[in-house]
């Protein structure tokens, strides 16, 4: 192969590459990928001094490297793939509040049974949502003596209890005097890694847990409870509320100055952390694995707030309820369908979380679509 043709096949590649829409780990093929990137291996003899080339291959390895991730985990045997238990009413009633797209608080709207809703300050997207996953599942460890709980054991008897201490923690007046057990676990990075797969250094999941534990929700909040059993109740929230509080330490320190490790408190001692403890406990939560949280962001949105806490084999969601849960906003209704069945409804089935979808209707205002489940993955607790 002469000089031309090797600048040919790396103008031929670099034209593909470029041709892929961004986010290019979203939308690039990774068979076709592969085969690109072996045509530029072959050319690292003839090319392999050139800044353009060495900066392409560089760039479609790590694309590859991320895409095939899922795929390797798909491979593992299911026992062999690290589950956590998601809390299910968080799932259900916090909407995505994203950077960017939230310019001024409280932030509010109005909650499918007709209450309204808040958040005071802060963003929540996927990684909170997935802290709470973590350390919901640590919780439970930690209470089963590295096991989970064998039985259901809510820490409410009914909605007043949970009335009472709200008024008690805000300072109100309480008719009786409220029960209280100070909730709390303790782990490090690695702990935090393990149980999501995610390479974050010490900073990044220091900066996420604090992110995450000022986040201040007013929310209708469901919860079961000990004197109605599996049934799902709602509390009302009359006061803003964070999840839970959280202190760290340093445990391995370079000599600059950079903290490599840190061990981490987190305290459930606000109401949101008492009824998320409360429905851990009374098993009011779903399975979940960490290949989940490689997912695109709008697809982990859209499975948790509609298809995570039920095993339907069948769902019928309107274009507009999909972006909603995803927290999509585009206008071109076109456009909107093509993000949700490639960011959304494909990567759910490429992952196995879905079976098939199909879009119905004839107008774009009177898209729908029924999504089909593969058996059912989330019983009843």
């Amino acid at each position: 192969m002469n000089a031309d043709q090797a600048q040919g096949i790396l103008l031929t590649v670099r034209h593909y590459y470029d041709s892929i829409p961004l986010p290019k780990y979203r939308h690039a093929d990774l068979n076709t990928l592969i085969e690109k990137f072996d045509q530029l291996q072959g050319l690292k003899d003839d090319l392999g001094h050139e800044q353009a080339y060495l900066k392409l291959i560089n760039a479609m390895s790590q694309i590859i490297v991320k895409l095939s991730k899922p795929i390797e985990l798909a491979k593992l045997p299911k026992d062999k793939i690290w589950s956590n238990l998601s809390e299910r009413g968080s799932n259900k009633v916090i909407p995505p509040i994203i950077k960017g797209k939230v310019n001024s608080w409280p932030v509010q709207w109005t909650d499918k049974w007709g209450n309204a809703s808040s958040v005071s300050n802060g963003y929540w997207n996927v990684r909170n949502q997935t802290v709470l996953d973590v350390i919901g599942y640590m919780f439970l460890l930690n209470e089963g003596g590295d096991c989970l709980p064998k039985h259901s054991s809510p820490l409410f008897s009914d909605l007043f209890e949970i009335e009472q201490l709200e008024s008690h923690l805000n300072g109100g007046v309480v008719s009786m005097m409220i029960p209280h057990k100070r909730h709390y676990i303790r782990f490090s990075d690695a702990d935090f890694r393990r149980f999501t797969g995610l390479k974050m250094n010490s900073t990044e999941i220091k900066d996420l847990l604090h992110e995450t534990s000022r986040v201040e929700f007013k929310l209708t909040f469901p919860v079961r409870l000990k004197d109605t059993g599996a049934k799902e109740n709602t509390h009302h929230m009359n006061y803003y509320s964070r999840f839970f509080e959280f202190a760290h330490e340093d445990l391995s320190v370079k000599k600059n100055g950079i903290v490599m490790s840190r061990r981490y408190t987190i305290v459930f001692n606000t109401l949101l952390g008492e009824l998320f403890v409360n429905n851990l406990l009374a098993k009011f939560n779903d399975p979940i694995d960490i290949r989940f949280y490689q997912l695109p962001d709008s697809a982990q949105l859209f499975y948790r707030r509609a298809l995570i806490h039920h095993s339907f084999k069948n769902s019928e969601f309107n274009l507009s309820t999909i972006a909603e849960y995803a927290g999509l906003t585009d206008s071109n209704l076109w456009n909107l369908s093509s993000t949700v069945e490639k960011n959304i409804l494909q990567p759910l089935i490429d992952y196995g979380y879905i079976l098939s979808f199909e879009r119905v209707g004839q107008e774009p205002k009177s898209w729908k679509y029924i999504i089909k489940r593969t058996a059912p993955n989330n019983k009843e607790q």
